[in-house]
């Protein structure tokens, strides 16, 4: 196996809304996953009845072996919402989306499956995948900072929302479908938390409409943006943030999902 490779199992699943379940796992020296400077891990998702599930493997170049295409597990990323090393324990949020379209992971052509949705509604404790990293990154120091995504990027906010020192400013924006997908987040007293819903919103990107309408501050070196949300809103937000001054290093934007397929837009992902 790979370095960063682990088996975690399915210990507990409960919803945290009608559209948003976690996924409790447990595993084997998880301590390398323990830190805030990566958010992110790839989670491999055997298909549906494998008893022995299949994993990549190092070649004789140190390049991954793939299993057969019938064995191949589906693999995706996800934010590690919860890591407790010394109890081997993580938890990871999944969206449950109705028509598929996005569950909260992502892979490298950010396609429009939803594997990780598939798993979570099946998942029971015992059931069995593989997972690697860390990877991503989470938000630099700032003096204010912005945090902007859908549901698909609630668990990272949330994440980051937790770990932002106490003394922290600014504004958390997350679009939801209504009011029933908003969390409890603990927060620090100076982030202002906005909850936008779709669901008769009278615009089709919320979240587009509301970081265009938000003042920011005079000093765009001193401020950090952390965005992620869908492909073509991805492109808007990140043409605007740019465009009122914010350097590529005071800004992490990332597409976690795609409504287009690949080749129906011609903007691009790079952050």
């Amino acid at each position: 196996m790979f370095a960063d490779f682990r088996e975690i199992r399915v210990a507990a699943v409960r919803d945290l809304t009608p559209r948003l379940r976690r996924i409790t796992f447990r595993g084997r020296d998880l301590g390398r996953f323990a830190t805030s400077d990566n958010l992110h891990v790839r989670l491999y998702l055997p298909p549906p009845g494998l008893e022995a599930p299949s994993w990549p493997r190092p070649g004789p170049d140190g390049r991954p072996v793939l299993p057969d295409p019938e064995r191949r597990p589906a693999v995706r990323y996800y934010t590690l919402r919860r890591v407790d090393a010394d109890a081997g324990e993580l938890d990871i949020d999944i969206v449950l989306h109705e028509d598929d379209r996005h569950d909260g992971g992502h892979d490298d052509g950010h396609s429009g499956e939803a594997p990780g949705a598939d798993f979570a509604r099946r998942a029971r404790p015992g059931d069995l995948c593989g997972m690697s990293g860390p990877y991503g990154l989470g938000v630099s120091p700032a003096s204010w900072y912005l945090l902007a995504g859908d549901e698909t990027a609630l668990p990272a906010i949330a994440r980051i929302l937790e770990e932002l020192p106490d003394d922290a400013r600014g504004t958390a924006l997350i679009e939801v479908e209504d009011a029933a997908d908003e969390l409890p987040l603990r927060t620090p007293a100076g982030i202002a938390v906005r909850w936008l819903h779709r669901r008769n919103a009278g615009t089709a990107s919320p979240l587009v409409e509301a970081v265009r309408a938000l003042p920011l501050p005079a000093d765009s070196a001193t401020l950090f943006a952390w965005v992620a949300c869908e492909f073509d809103d991805l492109a808007r937000l990140r043409e605007h943030l740019r465009g009122c001054g914010i350097d590529r290093d005071r800004m992490l934007a990332v597409a976690y999902w795609r409504r287009t397929p690949p080749g129906a837009s011609a903007k691009g992902i790079s952050a």
